[in-house]
């Protein structure tokens, strides 16, 4: 209460950014194949890495992995995908 009785609103702060997340996924189209990258940063937790794959669809397999000093895993689907063996799902062979 301010001097005269009335009621003083609470002080309210600058809302804060949502930090950034360390795990990310990046979709490519290319084709009829579709990538999804998911790329992790040094100090990612298993809970930015379990949001981030919410994005990769469950039909998506695991084609390539790089690391440096992010990791990268590129999972691949293609539309219609549901019955094809992993194999098929990395494309032809270069």
């Amino acid at each position: 209460m301010d001097t005269d009785g009335d009621p003083v609103p609470e002080p309210r702060g600058i809302p804060a950014a949502a930090p950034a997340s360390l795990a990310e996924v990046v979709t490519v189209r290319h084709g009829p194949l579709v990538d999804h990258e998911l790329v992790l940063s040094t100090g990612a937790t298993a809970s930015d890495l379990t949001s981030a794959m919410i994005m990769v669809p469950p039909q998506a397999a695991l084609v390539s992995f790089h690391g440096d000093v992010d990791l990268s895993l590129v999972f691949r689907e293609r539309p219609g995908c549901y019955g094809d063996s992993p194999e098929d799902l990395a494309g032809p062979a270069v």
